[in-house]
């Protein structure tokens, strides 16, 4: 993939009601709501698709590996007596979801959420288990609005090229805090067009910037996603 010179703007950490609520203006709902009726009203489409390959660069990087239990490295036994707890997790993955439309032909807008590295040990609710300690400590999520340029086409299948703002949430689990950031995302793919179904294969990056906590600074997440959509 070609890259491109990094575009980012600022970010935030909230671990408060106020910084939250700067977050989550209501300017900034009432764009979503109009954002989502507008893709409601110009042919929807729906897309979801996994990561196949995945990396992760910047101060997260180093995050991302850790599980719960490096808040908790030992459990005691009895006086005296401790073990080791088996942080071993599963292969953890990334999951998206997009809602989209085309209001003019080969252009496209999609408002996409992307859960990063998760496995099914992140979906653990007893907080004592192995399980749940061997799961990642850290969970990040973004959320992106993507204008998506179709610029060949042949038959039913098609290139492109898309580009956004974006936004992420890193959440720790070891004491749920959470650190929000601001970002750019950028990428290209190929889809096939088929009666009601769209497969795709799209190569993503996601500039993240953090300005506070474990994560403060410049993060990258790139991936190749493959999915399914229907239109």
């Amino acid at each position: 993939m070609t890259r491109h010179r990094k575009a980012h703007i600022g970010g935030e950490h909230a671990n408060t009601p106020l910084a939250g609520a700067a977050d989550f203006s209501p300017v900034r709902a009432g764009l979503l709501v109009v954002v989502v009726a507008g893709l409601a009203a110009c042919h929807p489409y729906l897309n979801g698709g996994v990561e196949l390959s995945s990396k992760v660069s910047g101060p997260l990087a180093t995050m991302q590996g850790q599980p719960v239990a490096s808040a908790r490295p030992v459990t005691a036994l009895s006086e005296g007596e401790t073990a080791p707890i088996n942080t071993t997790p599963t292969t953890p993955r990334t999951y998206s979801i997009a809602i989209g439309s085309a209001p003019v032909p080969d252009f496209h807008i999609e408002l996409g959420l992307h859960a990063h590295d998760i496995s099914s040990d992140s979906l653990q609710g007893s907080s004592s288990s192995a399980a749940y300690l061997a799961s990642p400590r850290y969970l990040t999520g973004t959320g992106s609005l993507d204008f998506s340029w179709m610029f060949v086409r042949f038959k039913h299948v098609g290139t492109y090229i898309h580009v956004g703002p974006a936004f992420g949430v890193i959440v720790d689990r070891g004491d749920g805090s959470t650190s929000f950031g601001q970002a750019v995302r950028f990428g290209g793919g190929i889809q096939v067009d088929l009666p009601l179904l769209r497969l795709y294969v799209d190569a993503s990056q996601t500039d993240l910037m953090i300005t506070s906590g474990p994560a403060a600074g410049v993060n990258q997440l790139t991936g190749i996603t493959v999915g399914v959509g229907l239109h």
